[in-house]
């Protein structure tokens, strides 16, 4: 009987033990990496609810270990969703996996688990967090905030000594596996509501379980400080292979979130280096990672698969980031791949996962556990992303990018994001968290969020309070800020001129009459210009002389005629020499059915787009809208409900001056709360040519009729449109869903039958709202607000975009 038993652990020994010659390792194709990946996450979302029979329990389990189902939210599956995630981005049908991680979230209503501490008890975070960022639900963020909030206002502050008396270990990141499972999350989290604390409670917290647990010699994690004084075989200290994957994953998920100018950001990237060079010295010959890393296969002749696929996983994305060097890192990446390839079942099972523990252990051949497939998932995309770089293969992700998370605006005030030395940068008021408003800057040469800059605490949380730009002569950037109406002044501060983060402080404009929507125009004059709704509610100007270091006095600008207390809106525009072109209507819509009219400022003076002179505005006062050109004659009625806009009434919402000295005046017209359209007038140098341009479907909501998902102008070509609609915009056939964005080239000569209109966003369950287009020279950006979009103090909106270059070619 001994002789079988001793054959067949020899056997299983040979099989399981790696040949201590160094193999080259073969590259497998992008296509054969998605198919093995594919294969495993199939089968485990398959045997989900059958997870105990195929779960791996060392060979004398402990009591408490056991078969039974894990709860949705413990730890073991929080590693697996994050590795699903991951999956699901470059999955040919990411449909199947991102309706599997929705129908989890949504059966436990996206709470965290049971411990408001405990690092394990976050895991589950990290998929909330990223589909809130695929599908902006507020469900899906608010309970992670809640609780995470709460922690910031209790925390604990005792010793991550994990033996000590009354520790505080567990309690905050005493071991090496809760740098996977909560610091991702709480990065995120500070992502996706621009929020520093967040960030700022992270990386305090990581760092004090660095300073513990940290190994300077041997540049590994111990697991937690009990293993201080433990040691393998050989002596060497005990260094557990998946409590260093936690880390090695973690990082690779959480510093893609961390803002790219954030000055902590460094310490992260020389801990993954320092850990991963560490790890290409000591990997075995097989491709894996001894269960103890530094035991050797001495002490450890069994392969391991879920440290190797967490190591897997960080180094492949390394590269991917150009973080470490392609040919001193791939070689180990595909030895490991290969290693791990072969333990994986016909039926996709991963065999040879650690079970639960927190030191090295066991391995079997035909059992599994959910975390180490997660591991295996992540590992298996992005080796997919890094191969099929190499191959060519097209990327089948969309070129739409984030420019500013957490960020509404309204469509009254400009220029709301402007390129400057090669920096996008974007006003937007926080509507998910405090009402900051904000700036966020986006290094459009590296591809990289640099981050946000709030330049004023909570601002009331409304999109009319967002910011303003101007780019001075001095190379650095004026913003303008105001609440809507709610008071009377507006703010202003001035940045340095090579750091868009970095921000003067605040000074203030009195004013005798409330103001809200600022728009900022410099002309050849050396005059800046803020126009604004000030006097009366009425548009108002001040004009600065020192590029926004002091303004000068108010005057009144445009006059209402309407019988009552009504506001003309205006939209402006400049031919960046010498003129403003102004569009305008006399009421808000919801209270008369309004016109649209153009006039241009000059000198001091009114005219008409002719030239035809109209009056001076400081010896005849505000222009009237009598006095000015209507270019749409509105319905002229009166107020009906608030749910309704009035009969026939209009809207600007972009006016462009071309190159020719012709204005453009993009609006919108109320037909009913489903039925609205968008109009274009231009100016061909001898009358106005005015029509319809495409359906602009219906209202965002309820209380404001009139509000579209608005369509704006390309300020270097103002035949190039650019439109938000939730109905095909030739048709008026509905889409099923949310607006979406389009484009277009539009003659004066089309109407809505001849445009041919171009799709830029496919996101059915949030709403792509807002567009406007921002060019350099060297790019022509077009941003909208993409999110859920409920009223204008009620959003989850992130500022998205793409590069009309790209559309155009």
């Amino acid at each position: 009987m001994r002789k079988i038993v001793a054959c067949v652990l020899w056997l299983c020994l040979a099989a399981c033990t790696p040949t201590q010659t160094q193999q080259t390792p073969s590259t497998p194709s992008a296509k054969s990496v998605k198919a093995l990946t594919q294969k495993v996450a199939d089968w485990q979302i398959e045997t989900f609810d059958q997870q105990g029979q195929y779960r791996a329990l060392p060979t004398i389990p402990p009591d408490w270990m056991n078969r039974e189902q894990y709860h949705d939210l413990e730890w073991h599956h929080g590693a697996l969703y994050a590795g699903m995630n991951q999956w699901r981005k470059v999955a040919d049908n990411p449909e199947k996996y991102t309706d599997w991680l929705l129908e989890i979230g949504e059966r436990n209503d996206w709470k965290l688990h049971q411990r408001p501490y405990h690092a394990d008890d976050h895991t589950v975070g990290q998929f909330y967090l990223a589909l809130y960022e695929d599908f902006s639900d507020p469900d899906m963020l608010e309970p992670t905030r809640e609780q995470f909030d709460w922690i910031l206002e209790n925390p604990k502050t005792g010793t991550l000594d994990w033996l000590a008396e009354d520790t505080h270990a567990h309690d905050r990141w005493g071991w090496s596996d809760a740098l996977f499972m909560a610091p991702p999350v709480w990065a995120r989290l500070s992502k996706v509501t621009g929020d520093p604390k967040y960030l700022e409670f992270m990386d305090r917290e990581y760092h004090a379980t660095y300073d513990l647990l940290w190994s300077e010699k041997d540049h590994l994690f111990w697991r937690d400080s009990s293993y201080f004084t433990q040691s393998e075989k050989n002596g060497e200290d005990i260094f557990w292979s998946r409590g260093n994957g936690w880390v090695l994953g973690g990082l690779a998920l959480m510093i893609p979130d961390l803002p790219a100018s954030w000055e902590g950001r460094d310490f992260y990237i020389d801990l993954y280096k320092a850990l991963a060079a560490r790890l290409l010295e000591i990997q075995r010959e097989d491709g894996t990672w001894s269960m103890g890393l530094l035991g050797g296969i001495d002490g450890y002749p069994i392969i391991e698969t879920s440290g190797t696929s967490f190591f897997t996983f960080g180094l492949a994305w390394g590269i991917n980031q150009g973080i470490l060097d392609r040919e001193t890192y791939q070689p180990a990446v595909m030895r490991a791949w290969q290693a791990l390839s072969g333990a994986v079942t016909d039926e996709g099972l991963l065999g040879h996962v650690q079970p639960v523990g927190a030191a090295p252990g066991d391995s079997f051949p035909d059992y599994t556990e959910v975390y180490g497939i997660g591991a295996f998932l992540a590992a298996g995309s992005e080796l997919y992303k890094l191969l099929a770089e190499e191959e060519g293969v097209k990327k089948k992700i969309t070129d739409v990018r984030t420019f500013m998370y957490n960020s509404g605006w309204c469509w009254f005030q400009d220029p709301r994001a402007i390129v400057h030395k090669g920096k996008l940068l974007v006003g937007g008021v926080a509507g998910n968290g405090r009402g900051d408003a904000a700036v966020g800057v986006y290094d459009l040469e590296r591809n990289a969020l640099l981050g946000r800059t709030t330049l004023h605490n909570q601002f009331d949380r409304d999109d009319h309070n967002s910011p303003v730009f101007y780019a001075r002569p001095d190379g650095s950037v004026l913003s303008v800020y105001a609440r809507h109406s709610t008071e009377n002044i507006h703010y202003y501060r001035i940045s340095n001129s090579d750091d868009y983060l970095s921000w003067g402080d605040e000074k203030t404009k009195t004013y005798d009459d409330s103001v809200t929507y600022m728009n900022l125009f410099a002309l050849s004059d050396g005059k800046l210009y803020n126009f604004y709704r000030g006097v009366d509610w009425n548009p108002t100007m001040v004009v600065s002389t020192d590029h926004g270091k002091t303004w000068g006095e108010e005057q009144h600008f445009i006059q209402n005629e309407v019988e009552g207390r009504h506001r003309p809106y205006a939209r402006y525009t400049s031919n960046g020499a010498d003129t403003i072109g102004i569009s305008f209507t006399d009421a808000h819509p919801r209270d008369y059915g309004t016109s649209i009219y153009y006039a241009e400022f000059r000198d001091g003076n009114f005219y008409h787009v002719d030239g035809t002179f109209i009056k001076n505005l400081a010896k005849d006062g505000p222009l009237k809208p009598s006095e000015a050109e209507k270019i749409f004659a509105g319905g002229g009625g009166g107020f009906r409900s608030v749910e309704l806009s009035a009969e026939n009434s209009a809207w600007t919402s972009a006016v462009e001056i071309d190159s020719q000295g012709h204005p453009h005046i993009a609006y919108s017209l109320y037909l009913s709360n489903d039925d609205q359209r968008y109009r274009i007038a231009s100016w061909n140098g001898e009358k106005w040519i005015d029509g319809e341009v495409a359906h602009a479907g219906s209202r965002l909501y309820e209380r404001e009729a009139s509000y579209t998902g608005l369509i704006t102008l390309d300020p270097a070509d103002p035949q190039r449109v650019v439109i938000s609609t939730d109905v095909d915009p030739t048709t008026g056939k509905a889409l099923g869903g949310k607006h979406q964005i389009f484009t277009a080239q539009v003659k004066s000569a089309d109407d809505t039958a001849s445009i041919d209109w171009q799709r830029l966003s496919f996101d059915d369950h949030r709403h792509n709202i807002r567009p406007l287009v921002v060019n350099d020279g060297e790019h022509k950006l077009v941003l909208w607000s993409r999110g859920q979009y409920n009223t204008y103090t009620d959003y989850y909106l992130d500022t998205v975009g793409l590069d009309l270059h790209s559309v155009d070619h």
